[in-house]
């Protein structure tokens, strides 16, 4: 008599988790990296926005702001005693740089220089000079 068999046997069970684990190894971390990127690239947009808001609020304040970036903070300050902080964890500012933004909202520098993953990257800082 021949006896009819239901499932999957342990051997079977065992290779297809092998085969699993094996390809998530191999993807995980492409993704990861990918998820990285993104993400500094979400600070980067961080950055220029900062600078954007910074140079509109001098000109609709009509007062000086000044831009520390050091490390991985920048550091602003109005001189009215308004101020603000933002750390960055994928950004790097090197060497300390200082902006003072006039109240026209014109800025006494051309760029930022930031490092970001590995990259050397310069930010326009000037109205007429963004993209």
């Amino acid at each position: 008599m021949l006896r009819k068999t239901c499932g999957f046997t342990l051997i079977e069970i065992l290779l297809v988790v092998l085969l699993t684990s094996i390809l998530a190894a191999l993807v995980a971390p492409l993704g990861i990296e990918q998820v990285e990127k993104a993400r500094a690239q979400s600070e980067w947009l961080t950055l220029d926005r900062e600078i954007g808001r910074l140079s509109l609020d001098a000109f609709l304040y009509g007062d000086f702001v000044t831009i520390y970036a050091a490390g991985k903070q920048l550091v602003w300050e109005f001189r009215g005693g308004k101020q603000g902080v933002i750390e960055f964890e994928h950004l790097f500012f090197s060497p300390e740089q200082r902006i003072t933004i006039n109240p026209n909202g014109i800025a006494d520098r051309l760029v930022i220089e930031v490092l970001q993953r590995d990259r050397r990257r310069s930010l326009r800082i000037l109205p007429e000079a963004r993209e």
